[in-house]
Protein backbone atom coordinates (compact mmCIF):
# COMPACT_ATOMS: atom_id res chain seq x y z
CA UNK A 1 0.00 0.00 0.00
CA UNK A 2 2.88 2.37 0.75
CA UNK A 3 4.21 1.60 -2.70
CA UNK A 4 1.02 2.86 -4.38
CA UNK A 5 1.09 6.05 -2.28
CA UNK A 6 4.67 6.68 -3.37
CA UNK A 7 3.71 6.07 -7.01
CA UNK A 8 0.80 8.50 -6.73
CA UNK A 9 3.02 11.11 -5.10
CA UNK A 10 5.28 11.14 -8.15
CA UNK A 11 2.32 12.35 -10.24
CA UNK A 12 1.52 15.39 -8.10
CA UNK A 13 2.56 17.94 -10.75
CA UNK A 14 0.50 16.24 -13.45
CA UNK A 15 -2.54 16.01 -11.18
CA UNK A 16 -2.13 19.64 -10.16
CA UNK A 17 -2.00 20.66 -13.86
CA UNK A 18 -5.27 18.81 -14.46
CA UNK A 19 -6.80 20.65 -11.50
CA UNK A 20 -5.50 23.96 -12.83
CA UNK A 21 -7.24 23.33 -16.16
CA UNK A 22 -10.50 22.33 -14.47
CA UNK A 23 -10.47 25.44 -12.26
CA UNK A 24 -9.58 27.63 -15.26
CA UNK A 25 -6.34 28.83 -13.72
CA UNK A 26 -7.60 29.47 -10.19
CA UNK A 27 -4.50 28.44 -8.24
CA UNK A 28 -6.14 28.25 -4.81
CA UNK A 29 -8.99 26.05 -6.04
CA UNK A 30 -6.52 23.91 -8.00
CA UNK A 31 -4.44 23.29 -4.88
CA UNK A 32 -7.53 22.45 -2.83
CA UNK A 33 -8.89 20.19 -5.57
CA UNK A 34 -5.55 18.38 -5.87
CA UNK A 35 -5.46 17.75 -2.13
CA UNK A 36 -9.07 16.59 -2.18
CA UNK A 37 -8.40 14.07 -4.94
CA UNK A 38 -5.42 12.71 -3.01
CA UNK A 39 -7.66 12.21 0.03
CA UNK A 40 -10.18 10.42 -2.19
CA UNK A 41 -7.43 8.21 -3.61
CA UNK A 42 -6.23 7.27 -0.13
CA UNK A 43 -9.78 6.37 0.94
CA UNK A 44 -10.54 4.51 -2.31
CA UNK A 45 -10.21 0.73 -2.65
CA UNK A 46 -6.45 0.38 -3.04
CA UNK A 47 -6.63 -2.78 -5.18
CA UNK A 48 -8.93 -1.08 -7.68
CA UNK A 49 -6.78 2.04 -7.67
CA UNK A 50 -3.66 -0.08 -8.27
CA UNK A 51 -5.42 -1.68 -11.26
CA UNK A 52 -6.36 1.76 -12.62
CA UNK A 53 -2.76 2.90 -12.15
CA UNK A 54 -1.27 -0.25 -13.73
CA UNK A 55 -3.57 0.04 -16.76
CA UNK A 56 -2.43 3.63 -17.34
CA UNK A 57 -5.86 5.12 -16.65
CA UNK A 58 -4.92 7.18 -13.60
CA UNK A 59 -5.06 10.55 -15.40
CA UNK A 60 -8.53 9.83 -16.80
CA UNK A 61 -9.82 8.59 -13.44
CA UNK A 62 -8.36 11.61 -11.61
CA UNK A 63 -9.76 14.04 -14.20
CA UNK A 64 -13.24 12.52 -13.86
CA UNK A 65 -13.14 12.60 -10.06
CA UNK A 66 -11.90 16.21 -10.11
CA UNK A 67 -14.59 17.31 -12.55
CA UNK A 68 -17.27 15.70 -10.40
CA UNK A 69 -15.89 17.32 -7.27
CA UNK A 70 -15.53 20.75 -8.87
CA UNK A 71 -18.81 20.91 -10.77
CA UNK A 72 -21.32 19.16 -8.50
CA UNK A 73 -22.74 21.51 -5.90
CA UNK A 74 -23.25 18.63 -3.46
CA UNK A 75 -19.67 17.33 -3.63
CA UNK A 76 -17.45 17.26 -0.55
CA UNK A 77 -15.08 19.69 -2.28
CA UNK A 78 -17.83 22.28 -2.80
CA UNK A 79 -19.14 21.82 0.72
CA UNK A 80 -15.71 22.25 2.30
CA UNK A 81 -14.31 25.03 0.16
CA UNK A 82 -17.20 27.02 -1.29
CA UNK A 83 -20.24 26.90 0.97
CA UNK A 84 -18.97 29.44 3.49
CA UNK A 85 -17.93 31.95 0.82
CA UNK A 86 -21.18 31.49 -1.08
CA UNK A 87 -23.27 32.10 2.05
CA UNK A 88 -21.18 35.13 3.01
CA UNK A 89 -21.43 36.65 -0.48
CA UNK A 90 -25.20 36.05 -0.57
CA UNK A 91 -25.58 37.84 2.77
CA UNK A 92 -23.54 40.81 1.54
CA UNK A 93 -25.62 41.00 -1.67
CA UNK A 94 -28.86 40.86 0.32
CA UNK A 95 -27.72 43.67 2.58
CA UNK A 96 -26.77 45.81 -0.42
CA UNK A 97 -30.07 45.13 -2.18
CA UNK A 98 -32.20 45.85 0.86
CA UNK A 99 -30.76 49.34 1.12
CA UNK A 100 -31.34 50.28 -2.51
CA UNK A 101 -34.53 52.17 -3.39
CA UNK A 102 -34.27 51.09 -7.02
CA UNK A 103 -34.27 47.45 -5.92
CA UNK A 104 -37.40 48.02 -3.87
CA UNK A 105 -39.18 49.62 -6.81
CA UNK A 106 -37.95 46.78 -9.03
CA UNK A 107 -39.41 44.22 -6.60
CA UNK A 108 -42.74 46.09 -6.53
CA UNK A 109 -42.79 46.21 -10.33
CA UNK A 110 -42.02 42.49 -10.49
CA UNK A 111 -44.86 41.72 -8.09
CA UNK A 112 -47.27 43.73 -10.27
CA UNK A 113 -46.17 41.79 -13.36
CA UNK A 114 -46.61 38.47 -11.57
CA UNK A 115 -50.11 39.46 -10.50
CA UNK A 116 -50.92 40.42 -14.10
CA UNK A 117 -49.61 37.10 -15.45
CA UNK A 118 -51.50 35.13 -12.79
CA UNK A 119 -54.68 36.99 -13.70
CA UNK A 120 -54.18 36.21 -17.38
CA UNK A 121 -53.48 32.56 -16.60
CA UNK A 122 -56.76 32.29 -14.68
CA UNK A 123 -58.55 32.83 -18.02
CA UNK A 124 -56.81 29.81 -19.58
CA UNK A 125 -58.27 26.35 -20.03
CA UNK A 126 -57.42 24.02 -17.12
CA UNK A 127 -55.16 21.76 -19.25
CA UNK A 128 -53.17 24.67 -20.69
CA UNK A 129 -52.79 26.41 -17.34
CA UNK A 130 -51.78 23.26 -15.47
CA UNK A 131 -49.29 22.08 -18.09
CA UNK A 132 -47.71 25.54 -18.30
CA UNK A 133 -47.38 25.81 -14.50
CA UNK A 134 -45.93 22.32 -14.16
CA UNK A 135 -43.41 23.03 -16.91
CA UNK A 136 -42.12 26.22 -15.29
CA UNK A 137 -42.44 25.35 -11.61
CA UNK A 138 -40.74 21.96 -11.78
CA UNK A 139 -37.96 22.89 -14.23
CA UNK A 140 -38.80 19.87 -16.37
CA UNK A 141 -37.61 19.76 -19.93
CA UNK A 142 -40.31 19.10 -22.50
CA UNK A 143 -38.96 15.58 -22.99
CA UNK A 144 -38.86 14.74 -19.25
CA UNK A 145 -42.34 16.20 -18.78
CA UNK A 146 -43.59 14.03 -21.64
CA UNK A 147 -42.07 10.94 -20.05
CA UNK A 148 -43.53 11.79 -16.63
CA UNK A 149 -47.05 12.56 -17.89
CA UNK A 150 -47.43 10.36 -20.95
CA UNK A 151 -48.36 13.41 -23.05
CA UNK A 152 -46.59 13.69 -26.39
CA UNK A 153 -43.69 16.12 -26.69
CA UNK A 154 -45.41 17.78 -29.65
CA UNK A 155 -48.53 18.47 -27.63
CA UNK A 156 -46.52 19.86 -24.69
CA UNK A 157 -44.39 22.03 -26.99
CA UNK A 158 -47.38 23.53 -28.79
CA UNK A 159 -49.34 24.09 -25.58
CA UNK A 160 -46.46 25.92 -23.91
CA UNK A 161 -45.77 27.94 -27.04
CA UNK A 162 -49.44 28.92 -27.37
CA UNK A 163 -49.72 29.89 -23.69
CA UNK A 164 -46.57 32.03 -23.94
CA UNK A 165 -47.89 33.82 -27.00
CA UNK A 166 -51.29 34.31 -25.35
CA UNK A 167 -49.70 35.82 -22.23
CA UNK A 168 -47.49 38.12 -24.34
CA UNK A 169 -50.47 39.33 -26.37
CA UNK A 170 -52.59 39.93 -23.27
CA UNK A 171 -49.80 41.89 -21.59
CA UNK A 172 -49.40 44.07 -24.70
CA UNK A 173 -53.12 44.76 -24.76
CA UNK A 174 -53.21 45.75 -21.07
CA UNK A 175 -50.29 48.16 -21.25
Amino acid sequence: MAQLSEQLATHYKEIYQIALKITKGNDIDAQDLTQEVYIIMLEYNQEKLQTIYDNGHLKFWVARVMLNQYLRSSSPFKKKHHTYLKDENALICDLRQDNSESDISYKIETEKRLELVNGIMNDLHFYDKTLFKVYYETNHSIRSLAEATGISTTSIFHTIKNVRNYIKDEIKDKQ
